[in-house]
């Protein structure tokens, strides 16, 4: 092997070991790629929907949607916490993993025949039967994601964040570029689907190649099955309840609204997503492995942990998702053409969960890492008794809309129930707290004041309408 040496500009020679040593420290957690790779993704997220939406209609979006419904529910049916499992286990073994590979092999062979022998039943629900042949044939979407090995899992416990990143990146670059392609030749929703297709045979062939992984074998433990079962029967009806939660929007806009108006209520879903992923990733990549570490080396130390490495970017992103509350119809008119008019007002209310999620989010992750696997169920079971009545009441006196708004408030409830469990284990800080929605209300303050200013500005003829 070559022996490291620099250069006159300081910095290592093309050695590739050395290169590796000198890249590592510089990018310390990998956070900081993370970030980088969530803003660009976001930017060109929002650039590709410009085209995209130029090439589809809202109807292809609302297919989508229903496909995507139906494929979540049956995920969240039998949601096993996986992940989670193998990210907090004290012991991530050879033996564990293709355990819990296998068990997700046969689980997602199971999804993908109820799938597909059920498409008709399903399409039905939403009161979109000529969607059946696409719900079916994206049944094979299962069976992509069984084969691949669990090194995405397993690079987040080994905090490989650097890597995981600029996979993701690389997969949406390779994802959207497909999607353009076939849209523009195809001009419907099967564009989207054999999108879905491209880019999970790329996750098949990064979960080989190209992360670290276990050698994928079918096993069986019996004392690890058992283990990773008391595990997930507390996830299991938290996940179940999950689909209530999250899933009834869709069914209502499908069988109270046109296809049209689930497509755009699909469009601000992705747009809203955009800008939240990037929180959600650090929380579940960054965040969560390091607490989790952290936690098993010195539970009492993790505490003090909790809110300063997430503070800067908790709060960006609090300022933005409140600009986009504010000024969400604002940006609908400005990024997408007249088809799309409309999506606005989704856009607003499907901020409001991210929004919450800023506080919520860890605090979960973190009751999760400290051995409370309850907690998860317990605020299942709070939004639960919340959107019953709520949506009842909002429908019977303000119209279908306003049962949006009430199902998007569901992470917003559970808010004071996180806020005691930290507080009773000596984590919580209200100042940290009030903080993120202080920003928050400060950018939907001037995402609103900027949407008045380019309306009077229009009035006055000073701008052309558009």
């Amino acid at each position: 092997m070559l022996s490291v040496f620099r250069n006159g500009a300081g910095l290592p020679s093309l050695d590739p070991q050395s290169l590796k040593s000198w890249i590592r420290p510089t990018l310390g957690d990998g956070s900081t790629v993370l970030i980088v790779v969530q803003v660009s993704m976001t930017f060109l997220r929002l650039f590709s929907n410009l085209i995209i939406t130029r090439l589809l209609t809202p109807e292809a979006y609302g297919v989508v949607g229903i496909i995507t419904a139906v494929s979540y529910v049956l995920t969240m049916v039998t949601d096993m916490g996986l992940r989670a499992f193998i990210v907090r286990h004290e012991n991530a073994s050879d033996e564990l993993i293709q355990t819990v590979w296998t068990i997700r092999l046969i689980r997602n062979i199971i999804l993908a025949s109820i799938m597909f022998l059920g498409a008709d039943f399903f399409a039905s629900l939403y009161n979109a039967p000529e969607v059946a042949t696409a719900i079916r044939v994206s049944s094979a979407l299962f069976i992509f994601d069984a084969v691949s090995s669990l090194a995405h899992f397993t690079g987040e416990r080994e905090r490989r964040v650097i890597r995981l990143s600029l996979l993701d990146f690389a997969q949406f670059i390779f994802v959207t570029t497909t999607t353009i392609v076939a849209a523009y030749f195809l001009r419907n929703y099967w564009a989207i689907i054999i999108a879905s297709f491209a880019g999970s045979t790329l996750k098949i062939l990064a979960s080989y190649f190209l992360i670290p992984h276990t050698p994928v074998r079918i096993h069986w433990n019996k004392d690890l099955a058992l283990e990773l079962w008391n595990f997930s029967r507390i996830i299991i009806p938290a996940s179940m309840i999950s689909i209530i939660l999250t899933q009834t929007d869709k069914f209502f806009l499908a069988n109270f609204f046109p296809l049209e108006e689930l497509g755009k209520f699909m469009l601000a879903s992705t747009i809203a997503f955009a800008i939240s992923s990037l929180a959600m990733q650090y929380f579940t990549r960054v965040f969560y492995p390091r607490f989790a570490q952290e936690h098993r080396a010195d539970a009492e130390a993790a505490k003090l942990k909790y809110y300063e490495p997430r503070r800067p970017l908790t709060l960006l992103i609090a300022f933005g998702l409140g600009g986009v509350i504010g000024g969400a119809d604002l940006i609908v008119r400005i990024l997408f053409n007249d088809l799309y008019l409309g999506a606005g007002i989704y856009l607003s209310i499907i901020c409001l969960g991210p929004l919450a999620q800023l506080s919520v989010f860890p605090a979960e992750l973190a009751m999760v890492t400290r051995g409370r696997i309850s907690t998860a169920l317990t605020a299942k079971i709070i939004r639960l008794c919340w959107i019953a009545p709520a949506g009842f009441a909002a429908f019977h006196f303000f119209g279908p809309i306003a049962v949006i708004v009430a199902i998007f408030l569901t992470e917003a409830i559970t808010i004071p129930y996180f806020w005691r469990l930290l507080s009773k284990d000596g984590i919580l800080n209200l100042r940290e707290e009030a903080a993120i929605f202080g920003l928050a209300a400060l950018g939907c303050a001037i995402g609103w004041a900027g949407t008045m200013f380019i309306e009077a500005l229009i009035a006055k003829d000073i701008l052309p309408s558009f």
